[in-house]
């Protein structure tokens, strides 16, 4: 996996009855379709501990996109990318099945197995 220089991430719960629904659609697609733009060099889909589910019982996972650098995800976020995706969500109905916080921010330090000998 390439290093990335700055990261995304998108916390999200989804309604309990809509997982296959919501997943179907990230893994069907979205996900790939967005590391494909410039800039971004992975992603990565995680299923949240337990005990990071909501009160009401919404399971919780995220999504985290590696990019190049800010600059790139900057690009992105000005580009029509966004926007498609919103309406997507909005005619598929996806919103109305998921809660979602975003953040990003630069990558200021990194390790992994080998450099921890």
């Amino acid at each position: 996996m390439k290093d990335a220089g700055a990261v995304y991430m998108v916390r999200f719960w989804i309604r309990p009855d809509a997982i296959d629904t919501v997943l179907d659609w990230l893994d069907g697609g979205h996900i790939a379709e967005v590391v494909e733009g410039p800039g971004f060099l992975w992603a990565r889909r995680v299923r949240l501990a337990n005990e990071d589910a909501a009160d009401d019982g919404w399971p919780g996972f995220a999504m985290i996109y590696g990019a190049e650098n800010l600059e790139a995800l900057h690009t992105y976020f000005k580009s029509d990318e966004p926007a498609r995706f919103a309406q997507e969500r909005a005619e598929k109905g996806i919103d109305e099945l998921i809660r979602v916080e975003r953040d990003w921010g630069v990558v200021e330090f990194s390790a992994d197995s080998e450099s921890a000998d």
